[in-house]
């Protein structure tokens, strides 16, 4: 005998109704069906996994050889977003992988030994996203009725940022064959027509938990005590990928990104994929756009051999601001006599050339100096001599390009919302793996870690 739907709406509705107090709002009437429903979903699903531990064949996911039967019926509970349920599956051993396996598991996208659903741990991963597990406990159980202590959705979410930390690095591995590189351009989605592609890099401070109770004593051993470290970060987008709202308010449509505390070392790799994934391969032109960090313009040099290098216009303008305000104090002669220089910059073609003609111009007064004010000025000059092939400004603009690194610094804000937060410490490892969690689900391969979020 086939229920339909509704048969099951009605038998809801009757459940519901008896318990249902008069004068209540939709959100309790929401709340009573999903508890009044609760149970029968947990137990069709409980009843569909084993289902599918029974029909799942016994062999080995990975190199499909048959496995060598150890037991059947081995016992697992799982908490789902239904309640806790019970199935039984079989294991057995893949004598070309030298694995114990249970195939049921890896078809269900059960990790080993965890005791989360796919779908609980979603949960759990994007929750920590948002906010340390402590403070966002109520808000899951408010939200999916699910009661996980903090330490559950902690160890959870660490889990995942676990799983995205060995994808992250499982594409890094890609850039060092031919093969995997092809792999990794296969990815990339690009127009036919000509492109630009933009990168840009910047780095951020993290707090770190490191050192605790041996302050002092690191401190008579004359090391450092810091717990700030850098979180190297980039983006990545197609110049055709940027615009403006109605308001005016510019918007990047897609874009990559980026972001580790493994140091310049393991950065460095993963920019290089990334920009693989965003069509680096396949671009006409790439521009790389930064300040002045001379780490910056190494790993330019290394992995993006004939990019156009272009330093970020308001770093440039904060220098000369500083020098005017050394040498003439922040007086009206201090801008009257930094604005010409500020206009070179964005309208002539040879720009930093004329500014360092102008800045060589000042070595006749030195003597009116002081020497911490010449000394100021030679630092500028050598800036100015250093990244003058940086400087392109009315060129860029010609060609619709940013002169400025505002995508890679906002991108870098927006990552301290979270890792930034009041209070918060982070562990050398914790931080990466939720780091790794955090760029995922930014560039939107949130799916290779939950499948189901494909439907």
């Amino acid at each position: 005998m086939t229920i339909g739907q509704d048969e099951v709406a009605n038998w809801l509705y009757e459940e519901a109704a008896a318990l249902l107090e008069d004068g209540v709002g939709m959100g309790s009437i929401e709340t009573l069906l999903d508890r009044v429903s609760l149970e029968c979903r947990r137990r069709a699903l409980e009843r569909l996994v084993q289902r599918a531990c029974e029909q799942q064949p016994m062999t080995c996911p990975r190199c499909r050889q048959p496995l060598k039967i150890e037991e059947h019926h081995r016992p697992r509970r799982v908490n789902s977003t239904f309640g806790l349920i019970r199935f039984e599956r079989s294991y057995g051993f893949c004598s070309g992988c030298s694995q114990y396996l249970y195939p049921a598991d890896m078809a269900l996208g059960l990790q080993e030994r965890a005791p989360a659903s796919p779908r609980v741990q979603e949960i759990c991963a994007l929750t920590a996203l948002r906010a340390p597990a402590g403070q966002v406990q109520k808000d899951v159980r408010r939200m999916t009725g699910l009661d996980l202590d903090p330490a559950s959705l902690h160890r959870e979410a660490r889990r995942q940022g676990d799983r995205a930390l060995a994808l992250r690095d499982a594409d890094v591995a890609l850039t060092q064959t031919q093969e995997g590189l092809l792999a990794l351009n296969a990815r990339a989605c690009t127009p036919s027509a000509p492109f630009t592609l933009v990168i840009e890099i910047d780095a951020w401070n993290i707090r770190e938990r490191d050192n605790w109770g041996l302050t002092e004593e690191l401190r008579e051993a004359g090391q450092e005590t810091g717990r700030w470290h850098w979180v190297y970060t980039a983006t990545v987008f197609r110049l055709d990928q940027r615009g403006t709202t109605a308001s005016g308010r510019p918007v990047i449509a897609e874009r990559g990104y980026v972001a580790t505390r493994s140091g310049i070392d393991g950065f460095q790799p993963q920019v290089y994929a990334e920009a693989i994934q965003r069509g680096l391969l396949q671009a006409e032109h790439v521009l790389i756009l930064a300040d002045g960090a001379i780490w910056i313009w190494n790993i330019a040099s290394d992995r993006f051999k004939g990019a156009r290098q272009r330093v970020d216009l308001y770093h440039v303008k904060e220098h000369l601001w500083t020098l005017a305000k050394e040498l003439f104090g922040d007086t009206p002669k201090a801008k009257e006599w930094v604005t010409p220089f500020l206009g070179w910059l964005e309208r002539r073609q040879d720009a930093a050339l004329d500014v360092i003609q102008g800045l060589e111009g000042l070595r006749a007064t030195l003597d009116q100096f002081t020497s911490s004010q010449q000394e100021a000025l030679e630092r500028e000059i050598g800036y100015f001599e250093e990244h003058k092939n940086r400087m392109d400004y009315k060129t860029g603009k010609s060609l619709g390009q940013p002169v400025g690194s505002g995508a890679v610094e906002s991108t870098c804000s927006q990552f301290q919302r979270r890792f930034k937060l009041p209070g918060q410490f982070w562990s050398l490892e914790g931080d990466e793996a939720f780091l790794a969690l955090a760029t995922a689900h930014r560039n939107e391969r949130w799916n290779q870690l939950f499948p189901h979020d494909l439907a």
